[in-house]
C-alpha cells in the first residue's frame, strides 16, 4: 500500500499537476486516471510557435484631432526618436500604480512631451514635402542605411515611419 508521499512522487513523474492537498483517495484516483490517460489536470506540452519577424509598428503617439502648435513648444529641440521613447516611458509610468500626485506630474509631462513629438514630426514632413525628388531619394537611401544598423525597436519604428512617408512621395 503506497503513502501519500509516495504516491505524490508517482503523480509528480507523470506530469500530474494539482496533487498538493490532496487525501489519499484523490490521490490513488488521479494516478489511476493519469496511467489510463485521462487526467484533465495533466499539462499538454506546448507547441513551440516559430519566431515571428516582429512587423513594423504604426506610431501611437501621434493624435491628428489633437492640433499641432504654430511655435516651436519647449522640448522640440529634441529628435524624434528621443521624444517618442520618453513618451513610451511615460505612458508605460502611468500604466505602472502610480500615486494621485504623481500621476498627475506624469500625465501634464506626458502632454507636453505628445506636443513636441507632434510638432517635430510636422517639422519633419513639412520638410520633406518641400524636397525635390533627388534630395529625397538621397534622404530615402540614407535612412535605409540606417534603419539596418540600428538595434533599438523604438529607433527602428521611428525611421521605419519616416522611410515609409518619404516612400509616399516618391
Amino acid at each position: 500500500m503506497p503513502t501519500i508521499c509516495e504516491l505524490q512522487i508517482e503523480l509528480k513523474k507523470l506530469g500530474v499537476k494539482g496533487y498538493s492537498g490532496k487525501k489519499k483517495a484523490q490521490l490513488e484516483q488521479m494516478l489511476n486516471k493519469a496511467k489510463n490517460k485521462e487526467d484533465p489536470k495533466k499539462e499538454e506540452p506546448k507547441k513551440e510557435e516559430p519566431k515571428k519577424v516582429p512587423k513594423i509598428k504604426k506610431l501611437k503617439v501621434v493624435e491628428v484631432d489633437k492640433p499641432v502648435p504654430s511655435k516651436a513648444p519647449p522640448l522640440s529641440n529634441n529628435s524624434l526618436e528621443s521624444l517618442y521613447k520618453k513618451v513610451k516611458s511615460l505612458e508605460k509610468r502611468l500604466k505602472d500604480n502610480v500615486n494621485p500626485n504623481e500621476k498627475k506630474v506624469t500625465e501634464t509631462t506626458l502632454e507636453k512631451y505628445k506636443v513636441a513629438f507632434r510638432y517635430v514630426r510636422k517639422e519633419f514632413m513639412d520638410k520633406i514635402k518641400n524636397m525635390k525628388k533627388d534630395e529625397l531619394k538621397k534622404l530615402y537611401k540614407k535612412l535605409l542605411n540606417e534603419l539596418d544598423k540600428l538595434k533599438d525597436e523604438d529607433e527602428k519604428t521611428i525611421l521605419a515611419g519616416q522611410v515609409a512617408e518619404i516612400n509616399k512621395l516618391l
